[in-house]
Order: C-alpha cells, then sequence, then structure tokens
C-alpha cells in the first residue's frame, strides 16, 4: 500500500508542479525569479558530476532558522564522522545562511519531492549519511536514499498534532519510510508519541530536547549599543516593558492598553517580527496619539514612550535591559516565538494562548512561575499588576531562567545517541 501512495505521489508530481509554476509566474512575488536557471536546475537534481562534495555528511533543513539552530550539530557531525558537510535547504534565504558556515562544504536549494530527481542527486553526491531536521519528511527522498543504501535518521524532530492527523490518512506511505529509519532523535515526548503512532519503532526513539535552546546567549551582542540607546531616550532607570516579534494582533491590543500603561512610569519598546510592515505600523502609531519613535532615527526627543525597533538584531539585547517581556505569534496563532530567549537573560515571560511551536517551554513557564499566560482580556491588568510589585516579579524571574537553564544540552544527547549507533555498526 505504502508503495501505491509513493507512486501515486510521482503521477501528480508533474500537473501539481506545473499548477505551482504558473500561480508563482503570475504573482506579484516574480521578481522573486532572479536565479531561476539555478534554481530549476538544483530542484530537479541536475547537477553536474564533481559539483557537488561525494561521501559528504549531508543534512537537509527547511530555512534560516533551521540552519542557525544546527549549528552545533553540524559542528558535531564534522567531528564525529571526519567528512566533509553538504546542507540542502527548501529555501534560497537558507541555502545562503548555510553557505556562510566554514564547516559546510557546500549547500543548495533540495531537490523536489519527486523521486527521479532525488534519485539523481543522491546517485551524484554519494552521500555517506543523511540527517532530515525538524520535520522535513519527504518520502520520495527518503526511499531514494533507501533505495541507495543510504542511512537516514531524523534529528532534532518535531511535529504538530494537526500534521499528524494529516498524515495518519495515509499513514502506509509513512510508516514504509520510517520502517528504514536508523533513529529519531526528538525534540519532546509528544512528538515520540506522534511518531511511534506513524511508524517510527520505540527502539529508535530517543528524546534529545530541542538544539535551538543550546544556541540561546545568555551574553548579547549588543548591550553597548542598548545601553546607548536607553540613554539618548532618558529611560535609564525606568521601567521597560519589551514585546518581542509582534504581530498585528498583538500591536493592535499593545496600543489600545498603551495609555494605562505608561501611567505606570512604564517605557515600551516592541521588535515586529516582520519589518516590512513598516509603513502600516508607523501608520498606526501615529493614529494611537502615542508619542513614538524609531530605533533607526537616531536623534529623540525626550518625551518619547514608545519605541518601534526597525532594526536587525537588537531584541536579545533589549530583553537584557526589560523589566517585563512578552513575546509574540502568541495570541497572534503563529505557535510563539522563542520564549526562552527572555526567560534565560532572567525575564519573566508573557505570551498567549498559541504556543503549539514550543509546547514544552511554555508548558514548565506556566507551571514553574517563571511565565504568564495573557490574553485580549487581562493583557493590561497583568502588565500593571507585575509592574507594581517588584518583589513578585523579581522571584519570578529567577525561576524563568532556572527553568530556561533546563532546556539546555540537547547537543550532547544527540551526540550520544549518533556515536552509538556508529558504534553498533561497527561492532
Amino acid at each position: 500500500m505504502g508503495i501505491c501512495l509513493l507512486w501515486l505521489t510521482n503521477l501528480a508530481f508533474p500537473f501539481v508542479a506545473l499548477g505551482i509554476l504558473f500561480s508563482f509566474l503570475f504573482s506579484g512575488r516574480r521578481r522573486l525569479l532572479t536565479h531561476l536557471q539555478t534554481e530549476l536546475r538544483e530542484r530537479f537534481g541536475l547537477e553536474k558530476i564533481g559539483a557537488l562534495p561525494q561521501g559528504a555528511i549531508w543534512l537537509h533543513c527547511a530555512s534560516v532558522g533551521e540552519v542557525n539552530s544546527i549549528k552545533s550539530i553540524i559542528s558535531v557531525l564534522k567531528d564525529v564522522y571526519q567528512k566533509e558537510i553538504l546542507v540542502t535547504t527548501s529555501t534560497q534565504a537558507g541555502k545562503e545562511t548555510a553557505l556562510k558556515n566554514p564547516d559546510v562544504s557546500a549547500a543548495v536549494l533540495v531537490p523536489m519531492d519527486f523521486y527521479p530527481s532525488c534519485k539523481r542527486f543522491i546517485r551524484i553526491t554519494k552521500p555517506h549519511r543523511l540527517f532530515v531536521v525538524e520535520r522535513e519528511i519527504w518520502p520520495n527522498l527518503l526511499w531514494a536514499a533507501h533505495q541507495a543504501q543510504v542511512p537516514y535518521a531524523l534529528l532534532n524532530g518535531r511535529i504538530s498534532a494537526k500534521s499528524a492527523r494529516a498524515y495518519g490518512w495515509i499513514k502506509p506511505l509513512f510508516k514504509m519510510i520510517f520502517t528504514p529509519l536508523t533513529f529519531a532523535a526528538l525534540q519532546n515526548k509528544e512528538a515520540a508519541e506522534r511518531y511511534e503512532k506513524l511508524g517510527i519503532a520505540a527502539s529508535k526513539i530517543h528524546i534529545c530536547g530541542n538544539v535551538k535552546y543550546d544556541t540561546l546567549s545568555d551574553t548579547p551582542t549588543h548591550l553597548d549599543q542598548v545601553q546607548k540607546l536607553l540613554e539618548e531616550l532618558g529611560w535609564q532607570g525606568k521601567p521597560i516593558f519589551v514585546l518581542g516579534s509582534t504581530h498585528p494582533a498583538e500591536e493592535v491590543l499593545l496600543l489600545r492598553t498603551a495609555p494605562d500603561i505608561l501611567k505606570t512610569g512604564t517605557k515600551i519598546i516592541f521588535a515586529p517580527r516582520h519589518l516590512e510592515r513598516k509603513p502600516e505600523i508607523e501608520q498606526a502609531l501615529r493614529q494611537s496619539g502615542l508619542h513614538f519613535a524609531f530605533t533607526s532615527q537616531g536623534a529623540f526627543d525626550k518625551n518619547i514612550d514608545v519605541l518601534c525597533v526597525d532594526k536587525m538584531g537588537l531584541l536579545l539585547s533589549l530583553y537584557a535591559f526589560a523589566t517585563l517581556t512578552f513575546v509574540g505569534g502568541s495570541i497572534a496563532p503563529r505557535g510563539a516565538h522563542n520564549l526562552l530567549e527572555p526567560a534565560l537573560l532572567g525575564k519573566t515571560v508573557l505570551f498567549g494562548k498559541h504556543f503549539y511551536n514550543t509546547p514544552d517551554t511554555a508548558q514548565a513557564l506556566l507551571e514553574q512561575g517563571g511565565g504568564v499566560l495573557v490574553n485580549e482580556t487581562n493583557f493590561k491588568e497583568t502588565v500593571i499588576r507585575l509592574l507594581s510589585d517588584p518583589e513578585q516579579l523579581d522571584n519570578m524571574n529567577q525561576k524563568a531562567r532556572k527553568i530556561a537553564l533546563s532546556f539546555k544540552g540537547a547537543t550532547d544527547k544527540i551526540r550520544g545517541v549518533v556515536e552509538q549507533y556508529e558504534h553498533r555498526k561497527t561492532t
């Protein structure tokens, strides 16, 4: 049954690919086709023989976030295997990010999940091992690796309940491609339960945590720059509420409640998740009647109460100076962004109910007192209450940091799994 489903995906592929191509050509994003010839060659696995390293350790990631999160894993694999590292990604941005890593020998866009393309790519690269990162489960890619006798494993694996239900409709296909899997190093027990139901043997499952948390630092790189910024604003010694990675619904809530929060003497900084939205954000700020500025202005009026961050790379350092924090994508239904970034810096974290991307960290923060669940109704009240009780806030800050530290160590656990597997193969 599984092989029938696999071949059905290949029969449907040309029609799906044509539909995607035409919709792309006639969309506003067609200007992004600046490297069309190169992209098509890579997407169909048509690289020239010798253009890519052979016998390398091959990692496949989705995009920038996954590439950045596995830097430590790449270093581990290079050390364990003493071989070159080949990275494939699903996006151009991910590919460019991978190429900046000195441990990566080559990076290209992954072939589309079409068996002939995947088979050719594997034939010309002859990878030593394939490691699939997080949830990049492409049936043809994995089956082609199996047919070519390339061992493959899942690293830092995760899967949402929604995806697991969807995959359940074609479970024979996933059971077929999961049977040869050497091991699955997964982020949490929820992922383990879902993958086991889809066909991964319990004996091959290892719960290692999320390597993303190992990349978190409690010494942000732009502290001096942020301190100077706060001095220019005249905000030294004042309570500061920092909201990170915000989406439109969260900014609407913030601007509605800001006048009452500002009455406590608190200043507000928010960092939108998508900076291309700056024109609409500026319009909303003007309509709010608040005294605001953008970080890029350079010269600030001393009456500024609200600062919008329109420069990349400052958020971690801003968290370090925060009195209280909120992490976005959580009231807006985006699964929540990184809750442990402010927690590791010893900051209490507010977030909404949509934390399905980070359920383990969210639950730990809520259960152990390092975070608070907020919504449109209690947001203002919660912020003002916590800001007015420094003793309680300090206690929660300490708990938040302790929780964040407890999530580190996934990289070492994954190394242990890899070495254990390699030892079994050689004995």
